[in-house]
């Protein structure tokens, strides 16, 4: 199942609790915050389902894992527990909420973001697709946002991909990059067409589309020329580069 806010609410039985595909312990691998330790909250469900998904299991019918719901107290017991033997101190950790489309949940994320305050985080990053208008508690918590909009190469149509007023409320936070990814040349003429006007180049990320150390590494050298030359910034996928598309990293 893929849940869609538009087709029906939330299951009154979810009240108050979080689905949770995963949590665990390693390095942000993109964007600003790039090579960061960070304990990852991977929640359940998402609004697009993109043909190059590269975490399915969060929300494609026969592959997403049922049960695993979580009160934020436990959610954050366990994110502290993750770390507890180590030598790291949690001001130096972030938390970077992630998905499926965490946004779909941001009614119980203050209260996460709120009892993981209370067990010595302190930085919070949120990854989203930016098709969800943030609350005002949002706004208020959430310490960077990680905003990837979706192109066209992601096999859906152009109105399944973009809101205007999320992307806006969102780039008004000034705590926001936005990350494209991208496959071909011409995805480079939509973002300068359909998103530039609406965030500026100077918050522009581009990464390369594909789950392979090989695919990334062939696709770099061409697309950080293209950065420079629109005055974009490059930004790695060093989970893919280390790991390739293995779970829990």
């Amino acid at each position: 199942m893929t849940y869609h806010p538009k087709i029906a609410p939330w299951p009154e039985e979810f009240a108050g609790l979080l689905p949770v595909s995963e949590v665990f312990y390693s390095q942000q691998g993109e964007g600003r915050f790039a090579g960061v330790s960070a304990v990852f909250v991977r929640l359940k469900y998402c609004n697009l389902g993109c043909s190059w998904c590269d975490t399915r299991f969060t929300w494609e019918e026969g592959k997403i894992e049922q049960g695993a719901l979580f009160s934020a107290s436990d959610l954050a017991d366990r994110a502290a527990n993750l770390i507890a033997s180590s030598e790291t101190i949690p001001k130096n950790v972030h938390v970077v909420l992630t998905g499926g489309e965490p946004m779909l949940h941001q009614d119980r994320l203050p209260m996460l973001i709120e009892k993981l305050g209370g067990r010595g985080f302190h930085f919070f990053e949120i990854e989203t697709n930016g098709m969800f208008v943030p609350s005002r508690e949002m706004v208020k918590r959430i310490s960077w946002w990680n905003c990837s909009p979706k192109l066209t190469n992601n096999g859906l149509a152009r109105e399944s991909n973009i809101v205007r007023e999320a992307l806006h409320a969102i780039a008004a936070t000034d705590r926001a990059d936005f990350k494209f990814v991208v496959q071909k040349r011409a995805d480079l003429e939509e973002i300068a067409r359909d998103f530039e006007p609406l965030i500026g180049a100077e918050n522009i990320m581009l990464m390369p589309e594909g789950i392979t150390p090989q695919s990334q590494l062939a696709a770099m050298p061409w697309l950080m020329e293209e950065c420079s030359r629109r005055g974009y910034r490059f930004s790695p996928r060093l989970q893919v580069l280390a790991w390739g598309n293995q779970r829990g990293r």
